[in-house]
């Protein structure tokens, strides 16, 4: 319980991890800053301009995969969901590559559309460097250090370049965007 004695005085108090209620519309003088906020894009990924990925084959994983003997094949995976205002600090691609001993590549450009007067613009936000494997491999590759906040006319992606060689493939199971709300 807290008392306040006297309505026209100046009083702080700090609430701790709790049971408390807060009933009634209130308005705060800041933000709410939630870090590290990691969102799972959901989006369906589609074929980018070189083919060779295959989206949502037919099984009943939900997933897209690149077969064997595929060169610098793409795939676009929008980023849907944030608000203007937040700041993105990482983001990540989950895949899982069949290897046989040869070797896999998987590059990933988190990427940004600006709108513009002319046309729109298209950059890179930051990119995991290259991820080459000639094993069986879990892919959990991240990029960390970013610091793009979102705005009003702005759009992200993610462009996943990959080459596969001779009896490997690549199981590209989804992305997730680090985020900090504020």
């Amino acid at each position: 319980t807290y008392t306040i004695p006297d309505a026209g005085a100046s009083a702080s108090f700090v609430m701790t991890e709790g049971a408390q209620t807060v009933n009634g519309n209130k308005t705060l003088g800041g933000s709410i800053i939630r870090a590290s906020q990691e969102y799972q894009l959901s989006a369906p990924a589609k074929v980018g301009a070189t083919a060779g990925w295959v989206v949502q084959p037919a099984s009943n994983l939900y997933e897209a995969t690149l077969p064997q003997s595929q060169t610098g094949s793409t795939l676009v995976v929008p980023v849907r969901g944030l608000k203007v205002g937040w700041t993105v600090t990482a983001f990540k691609v989950e895949a899982q590559v069949e290897s046989a001993g040869n070797t896999v590549t998987v590059d990933a450009d988190l990427r940004k559309l600006t709108n513009a007067a002319g046309d729109p613009t298209d950059a890179s936000v930051g990119a995991i460097v290259q991820v080459s494997v000639t094993a069986d491999t879990k892919v959990e590759a991240a990029k960390t250090g970013l610091a793009e906040v979102i705005a009003a006319d702005e759009w992200l992606y993610v462009l996943i370049t990959a080459t596969t060689g001779a009896t490997t493939d690549i199981r590209y199971l989804g992305c997730t965007v680090t985020v900090t709300e504020a």
